[in-house]
């Protein structure tokens, strides 16, 4: 399958999506699971990666599986949402520190915004009838 693919042509569009989510060869490698060189050598047109590395690096750059030979064989990848893609760790900390500063502020406020809070998060864990004191299902104090 190697001598099948044209290799420049993925390079090109490797380099292109990675700049696009803005990773660095390093940071990609990182989430792929990959060492820097494979990632230089796939950006370089250099070796052709196995398939359980193509597989990671396509889930790194939040491609569908098999896009790296689809590019090759001269179509496109199919992107995946990003909504649907899995968030990085950065990501992941980042959002439930801002969460955390959230909930700072909300123990702090005695009013309406408290209240408020409150209601939203019922509603959308449809637990509005359980009372303050018992913790959510399948959760203990």
């Amino acid at each position: 399958m190697a001598g099948q693919v044209d290799r420049e042509r993925v390079a090109k569009y490797v380099v292109a999506r990675r700049g696009s989510l803005g990773l660095t060869q390093e940071q990609l490698a990182e989430r792929a699971g990959v060492t820097v060189k494979t990632i230089y050598n796939l950006e370089s047109g250099g070796r052709w990666p196995q398939a359980r590395t193509r597989g990671a690096i396509e889930a790194a750059l939040r491609w569908r599986p098999g896009d790296l030979v689809r590019i090759g064989e001269g179509q496109e990848p199919s992107v995946i949402p990003e909504e649907a893609a899995e968030p990085d760790l950065d990501t992941v900390v980042r959002e439930l520190r801002e969460l955390e500063a959230y909930f700072a502020d909300l123990r702090a406020d005695s009013g309406e915004r408290r209240r408020m809070a409150l209601a939203f998060l019922r509603a959308l864990y449809g637990e509005a009838g359980r009372p303050p004191s018992d913790p959510p299902p399948g959760r203990s104090e």
